[in-house]
């Protein structure tokens, strides 16, 4: 037994009773078939004679209101053993799903910016989807089928232990051919699988970025790319459906080899022994079906069974992906933060051997709004990111309140800090929805108050629904500036002690710019605000600024004492405002 099928097993294991009882019903479903063979060869020998001696039916209507009922029966047992096995199978699927999912969202950033979003969705959805018969067709099946087919084999053995013989000499070749295929099986599923994920991501991540592909006029290339991708994956595909047609040739082979044999030596032990009747050979015959069709069922459930669980190795495999960012033993709350945070020798790197940040050491005071300044890659986001840590440093410390946040529980660090991003997140839902997806449980007073003071009240308002319009897919029908108004609405709503503000206005036009930029003091005031922003004339009203180069902190003061002393600062305004613009932010920070 694989570890990865006892591993499900041990998922499963709350729904045995389900499983058990598909078993059982299962079972007697398949022992009433054998009413067929054992009343046939009881007509043969005993009621034929008797109807050409007496012509009394009397028999003969007994043997078909018992062979009615028997199969009346029947019918019932495979509706329960059916249902019951789907319900054990997809309650087994559906609990993986969500432990997956839980896990996959406790993986730290670190983890998911190394993978296409694609890939994971296709190990939480597709791979689960082609697990979902382990139990149907793997657990319950197979396990009907070997102890039918050990049953059947001592029915055989007591009808006639010879014939018996005969027919058991092609079964060591299905065990030879298994043992052979399965293998290669599985690796061929594991390998059509991962072909499907990188199909997926690919296409993900091209349908994403749908307006970039036209606009570059690239749809040729991209269809030729997926052509490949796709071609890549069939070839993978078709061998695997080669390796599962040999296993079911084979099978088929020794099925209708098996009984060649016995009807052979049937036939001779019909006509060489008076005491074996032909109605015995009939009701042997008979029962030799119910050896040989669960015979093949086993092979075609070894091969499905290969698929599934090649399957099941990849989403195994993401749940044993350890989070990076986990609660230290003995951590403790964050409660009524007042705000205060400390970078100290700070260093991290994404990469072994390629610093990001490099010793930067940093105190930013309760209530306090710092702008973080400097060209891309400097590390303003990675610096801001450790706060909450979305990762965490390779060395040094970062303080909350002067706890290191490695011994505050994660999930209260985070309820106390509120990020308003460039790319304004929303979800496919009702404004109101996404709006109260800062806090679940506040009242409709609070939600409309929190729109206001984002000036968001006004449009929403005006929409068709109001709070009740359904937004599409990442709130594709809002403009930028609309959808960044929604985000601070849902930051005002939670609160926070903490704002990070990451390029929170870099999209938007001057226009929209300006009623996001009042939202956004409102929303800073009396909290400690982290702002990382390329656009300068947003941090002209911050009480401090931070200026990094190369991970490494090379200047910090007010933006009025900073635009007036040559260094990297004053350097970036001009670059970014020329000679006039200059003039203007010296004269708004004098």
């Amino acid at each position: 037994m694989s570890p990865t099928f006892k591993r499900f097993l041990k998922y499963a294991r709350p729904y045995t009773v389900l499983i058990v009882s598909a078993i059982a019903i299962g079972l007697a479903k398949f022992s009433l078939a054998l009413a067929l063979p054992l009343s046939l060869g009881y007509v043969i020998d005993h009621v034929l004679p008797e109807i050409a001696e007496t012509g009394r039916l009397t028999r003969l209507w007994y043997v078909l209101v018992a062979l009615t009922v028997a199969f009346l029966l029947r019918g019932g047992a495979t509706y329960y053993r059916s249902y019951w096995a789907a319900v054990a199978g997809n309650r087994t699927i559906f609990d993986i799903r969500r432990d997956t999912f839980r896990h996959v969202q406790r993986l730290s950033l670190a983890y998911h910016s190394s993978r296409r979003t694609g890939e994971t969705t296709a190990r939480l959805i597709s791979d689960l989807n082609a697990a979902s018969g382990i139990v149907t067709q793997g657990i319950v099946a197979i396990a009907i089928d070997l102890i039918f087919l050990h049953g059947v084999v001592v029915c055989l053995f007591l009808l006639n232990w010879r014939l018996a013989g005969v027919s058991l000499f092609t079964l060591p070749f299905y065990g030879i051919v298994f043992r052979s295929l399965n293998p290669r099986l599985r690796k061929a599923a594991t390998e059509v699988q991962e072909e499907m994920e990188e199909m997926s991501g690919e296409v993900n991540e091209k349908l994403g970025g749908l307006p970039v592909v036209i606009s570059h006029v690239r749809e040729k290339t991209e269809e030729l790319n997926f052509f490949h991708r796709q071609r890549a994956y069939y070839g993978k595909l078709l061998r695997r459906i080669r390796l599962k047609m040999i296993l079911t040739s084979v099978a088929e082979f020794l099925q209708s080899f098996g009984p060649v044999l016995v009807i052979i030596y049937g036939g001779y032990r019909v006509a060489s022994d008076p005491l074996f009747t032909v109605g015995q050979f009939v009701t042997f015959y008979g029962f030799l079906s119910h050896l040989y069709l669960p015979t093949r069922r086993l092979a075609d459930y070894s091969a499905l069974l290969q698929e599934k669980l090649a399957a099941m190795d990849r989403v195994f495999e993401v749940l044993d992906s350890e989070p990076d960012i986990a609660d230290r033993p003995g951590a403790t709350p964050l409660v009524a933060p007042k705000g205060h945070i400390e970078f100290e020798e700070v260093a991290f790197c994404y990469d072994p051997g390629q610093p990001v940040l490099d010793g930067v050491t940093l105190a930013i005071e309760p209530g306090q709004s710092v702008a973080f300044v400097g060209r891309s890659g400097a590390g303003k986001s990675t610096l801001v990111n450790l706060v909450p840590r979305f990762y965490d440093v390779v060395s040094g410390v970062v303080r909350v309140d002067g706890r290191d946040v490695r011994d505050i529980s994660v999930r209260s660090l985070r309820e106390n800090i509120g990020i308003v991003l460039q790319d304004s997140i929303l979800f496919t839902g009702t404004i109101r929805e996404n709006i109260l997806y800062g806090r679940h449980n506040a009242t409709e007073s609070e939600m409309i108050a929190a729109a206001e003071m984002a000036h968001a009240h006004e449009f929403v308002r005006d929409m068709p629904d109001g709070y009740d319009t359904v937004l599409g897919e990442r709130g594709v029908t809002l403009s930028g500036g609309q959808k960044q108004r929604l985000s601070i609405a849902r930051a005002f709503l939670r609160d926070p002690r903490i704002l990070i503000l990451d390029e929170a206005t870099s999209s938007l036009d001057s226009a929209a710019e300006h009623v996001i930029q009042d939202a956004l003091r409102q929303l800073m005031e009396g909290r400690t605000t982290l702002v990382i922003a390329h656009r300068l004339s947003t941090v002209v009203d911050c009480d401090s600024v931070v200026v990094l180069e190369a991970g490494r902190v090379v200047q910090r003061g007010a933006h009025r004492d900073l635009i007036g002393t040559r260094g990297p600062y004053r350097r970036f305004c001009k670059e970014q405002f020329g000679g006039v613009g200059l003039e203007e932010l010296s004269r708004r920070a004098g």
